[in-house]
This record gives C-alpha cells, structure tokens and sequence, in this order.
C-alpha cells in the first residue's frame, strides 16, 4: 500500500485533530485504557495516520501533555486573565498554578505517577531540559509584574513538579491537611517568583 504524503496544512490540521481529542479520552479513561483506537476514532482518522504522526501511544501522550502546557499559557495569557493589563501580579499567578492540577485544565489531574513512571520508561530521551525550562520560564514571567530579579528557574521548575506530585499523590497524602499543603506549596512557589 503505497504512502501518504501529507501537506503541511494537513499536517498541521490532523496533528491538531488528534491532540485535542486527547484530553476529554483521558479524562473519561485515564491513561492506561487510552487507546490509539479511541485517539483516532475521537480525531475521524484512520489508525495508519496516527503512526504517521506518532511512533505510540506513549510519545503521543507526551506531546498531549506539552500541549495541554501550551494551552494552560494561553489561557493564563488570555485578554479575560489579563483584563486590559499588559501584566499580572502574585494573585493572578496564584490562580494560573491552582489550574496546573484543576480537573478542568489539566493532565495532571488524569494522570497517576504511574503513568509518568510508564512514559519516562518509553520515552528514554525525555528528561528534565533546563533550557527549555528557562525558555517556558521566560515567557511566563514576562506576564509578571513585580517579580525578583534573581529567580532560579530550575528551583521553581522543581517546586511546580513537586506540587503537580502531590496533587497527583493525593491517595497517600492525609485528606484533612491536603488543601493546606498544596496552597503552603504554591505560596512557595510564588515566593521564589515574586519580591
């Protein structure tokens, strides 16, 4: 059977199709009963073109996960947060954190450590990249008004991962003092962004 060859609007345009159809699957199912069927059948492709795009199932769910990223940026960039202003304050970067783990925005909230654990193990390339990090970093805190100027951003990037981790390791957390935690947490975080 011969190959498809894609132009690159369609590309652009499939990719897009697939990865917002992800989100409300793993809502519904979680990662592990995820399928590659349930991805394509959600998107109207054919499972063919999904390996056109992806080599598995897990490289997709970690370019869903970045994408969902990009859309938690977009949403705390948009004109509703921003109100006119060309930039925000601890509040509203209070309100951008609590959405990393609110079941409505994101990922995070549908995925277990052992779905992480599951990921890294199938991704062997994906690590922790500081330049990356610096550059997401960047652009947040170019939205920020207010904040030190002597940020480690590798010390912030840590405290975000190990809050989203208590958020998702909440079955082992003590209930009663689980909230309190997790506001001490992005309290923080905000300290090590803001003066």
């Amino acid at each position: 059977m011969p190959i498809r060859v894609f132009k690159e609007e369609e590309k652009e345009s499939l990719k897009l199709k697939m990865l917002q159809a992800g989100f409300p699957l793993l809502q519904k199912y979680g990662m592990t009963h995820t399928s590659v069927a349930k991805i394509t059948e959600a998107a109207g492709i054919a499972v063919g073109t999904f390996y056109h795009f992806f080599k598995n199932k897990e490289e997709y769910m970690y370019e869903l996960i970045r994408f969902q990223r990009v859309n938690g940026i977009r949403r705390f960039v948009s004109p509703d947060i921003l109100e006119g202003k060309r930039k925000v304050g601890r509040d509203e970067a209070k309100e951008f954190l609590k959405s990393m783990t609110d079941k409505r925005y994101s990922i995070y909230a549908y995925m277990t450590l052992q779905d992480e654990a599951a990921l890294m193990s199938k991704l062997p390339n994906v690590t922790p990249d500081i330049d990356h990090e610096k550059l997401v970093a960047a652009r947040l805190f170019s939205y920020l008004e207010g904040i030190r100027k002597d940020i480690d951003v590798a010390l912030v990037a840590n405290l975000i991962k190990l809050y989203v981790l208590a958020a998702q390791s909440r079955d082992i957390l003590h209930p009663s003092g689980l909230e309190k935690t997790l506001d001490f947490m992005i309290e923080s975080i905000l300290d090590q962004i803001f003066e």
